[in-house]
């Protein structure tokens, strides 16, 4: 019995050891996570609390973008040709969009878009895209009425152009705003400006907190831009152009005008001939190249001066063609080497000045027959041929001269504008450097640039300008002047006509179409005016039986000058 009650009590002792262990087993881990629980109090409050403090308010701290404002762009008598407007993205959840075949049609009509197209969209897109962007701020408020599911409109910021005329100047932003063309491009990071934004405290209904703190980085609007161009006569001026392309046939047609004294461009426009399908004329003032023709010849002409005054007064016997290759006036013969003066005619004995009065190529191939190549090109390199002139605008071509230059026909054909490629700025700031004494100008779009970073330095002396000045002069006011309907003109004007075979790639010269032109200058009270006009692949002079820059271009040189002057610039 005894033996029976000290086993119970062994037992009953076991439980208690038993109860012992697990109590103190539960009171270790209790002491363990208390310990790791008051670790990490004291790490968040004491060892990292400002990092757990950061982070606690990264949750409550929201930021909202304050948008730039784009500059807007101005002609020189700050009236506004490109301005912004209140606009809309229209963006797409596609997952929310029932009834998608309806939708699309609706949209299609609006947006003036195919409806195969949107709903190929909203079928095959699985994520958030955007179907139209920089939509009017009218249609936009239109559609958000509607409160279709899954359609989403973003309110943006639209540029609006006022004057058509001026489009291809100024180019064009992408639908985030960045310039991709024009001076929109050239004048990104200025026109641009840079966002700001605003920092706050925000409740977890996402509701801003009065009492807290508020941050904000100032916006900085974009910078407004002032052009040279006057709207006014851009437009007239392409007005003119599109009637000249009706009336001569020609493919295309340009007009650049601009102050001599300070580089400033007036105008700077074309037009195309809508008959006549793919031809690009983006910018063809400075984006496309053509021989000259006679209106170089001021400049090979000039050379011989440069180097010899003398030959001012030398008489030369000029026939009505002259074979640089015997036999090559012959009408079997197809290599060239036959040149012609425009009009047959006895010979006659002539000097420099008559020449360029005449724009004879025969007389100009004799006078510069003593020079070589390389005088002519280094003379030329001094305007600023065969470089670009560094307008605000990209893709301006810099032109060039044949490689060739020891083939018989070489010197002749360079001689009377052949056998070199330049841009119609570039005929233009060369006459602009004999218009104004010799002086170096750099052709300009922007009215607020640096006027330190003109360059200003003599490219010819006062002297030898005013002698290539009294020589265009002459072509508007002499008896046999290839400009004479300029002469009615009551401002001094010179100049020289063009008329050079359009060349087509890779067919050649053609027979009956014509790049025909007209540079000059006219001094008028308060400032010269240089301008150029070029009709390119004219075919048809309804005034004459010739297709000539004297007959084509010139009078729409004569109606430029005599409205700039009029309205004043």
């Amino acid at each position: 019995m005894n033996k029976i009650l000290i086993f119970l009590d062994l037992i009953g002792d076991m439980k208690n050891l038993k109860h012992y262990i697990v109590l103190i087993f539960i009171g270790l881990l209790i002491f363990q996570f208390s310990f790791i629980f008051l670790m990490n109090v004291y790490d968040i409050q004491f060892t990292n609390s400002k990092y757990f403090s950061s982070q606690a308010m990264s949750y409550r701290l929201k930021e909202t973008l304050i948008p730039a404002s784009r500059g807007n762009i101005y002609d020189s008598n700050l009236n506004p040709i490109v301005t912004n407007t209140r606009g809309f993205n229209l963006g797409v959840v596609p997952s929310k969009v029932k009834n998608k075949n309806e939708i699309s049609e609706i949209l299609s009509v609006l947006l003036n878009d195919d409806k195969n197209k949107i709903m190929n969209k909203l079928v095959n897109k699985e994520t958030y895209f955007y179907l139209k962007r920089n939509l009017e701020f009218d249609l936009g408020l239109e559609i958000q009425s509607w409160q279709i599911d899954g359609l989403v409109l973003e309110e943006t910021t639209n540029r609006v152009i006022h004057e058509e005329s001026l489009r291809r100047i100024i180019g064009k932003v992408d639908p985030d705003g960045n310039g991709i063309e024009g001076v929109e491009l050239y004048f990104n990071s200025s026109l641009k400006g840079k966002d700001g934004k605003r920092t706050y405290e925000s409740a977890p209904n996402g509701k801003m907190i009065p009492q807290a703190s508020i941050k904000t980085q100032e916006v900085i609007h974009g910078n407004d831009l002032i052009l040279t161009i006057n709207s006014e006569l851009q437009y007239k001026a392409t007005e003119l152009c599109k009637e000249a392309i009706i009336q001569t046939n020609s493919m295309n047609c340009s007009i650049v005008f601009a102050d001599a004294k300070n580089g400033e461009i007036l105008i700077l426009t074309e037009a195309r001939n809508e008959k006549i399908p793919n031809i690009s004329t983006e910018l063809i003032n400075l984006r496309a190249q053509y021989e000259p023709g006679s209106s170089l010849k001021i400049f090979t002409i000039g050379s011989v001066i440069q180097k010899d005054l003398s030959s001012m007064t030398e008489l030369y016997t000029v026939p009505y063609l002259i074979e640089i290759i015997e036999g090559s006036c012959r009408e079997e013969f197809k290599e060239g080497g036959c040149f012609k003066d425009f009009k047959k005619h006895e010979d006659y004995f002539i000097n420099l000045p008559e020449i360029i009065e005449r724009s004879s190529n025969v007389g100009t191939i004799l006078a510069t027959q003593n020079m070589t190549i390389n005088e002519i090109e280094s003379y030329l390199k001094m305007y600023g041929f065969m470089k670009k002139t560094g307008i605000e605008l990209t893709g301006e071509l810099a032109g060039g001269i044949s490689s060739n230059k020891t083939c018989l026909t070489c010197l002749p054909s360079l001689s009377i504008g052949y056998s070199i490629d330049v841009t119609q700025l570039q005929m233009v700031k060369a006459y602009s450097i004999i218009a104004n004494g010799g002086e170096n100008i750099n052709l300009t779009l922007n009215k607020q640039r640096n006027l330190d970073v003109n360059n200003s330095y003599n490219v010819i002396s006062t002297e030898h300008s005013e002698i290539l000045k009294d020589l265009l002069f002459n072509v508007v006011n002499g008896e046999n002047g290839t400009a004479r309907s300029l002469k009615l003109l009551p401002y001094l004007t010179g100049g020289k006509t063009g008329t050079s075979r359009t060349h087509i790639e890779g067919v050649g010269y053609s027979n009956d179409l014509y790049n025909t032109s007209f540079v000059g200058f006219s001094e008028l009270e308060e400032q010269t005016i240089v301008g150029s006009v070029i009709l390119w692949g004219a075919s048809i002079n309804p005034y004459s039986e010739y297709v000539t820059g004297g007959s084509t271009a010139a009078p729409i040189y004569k109606e430029m000058i005599e409205y700039i002057a009029s309205i004043g610039n």
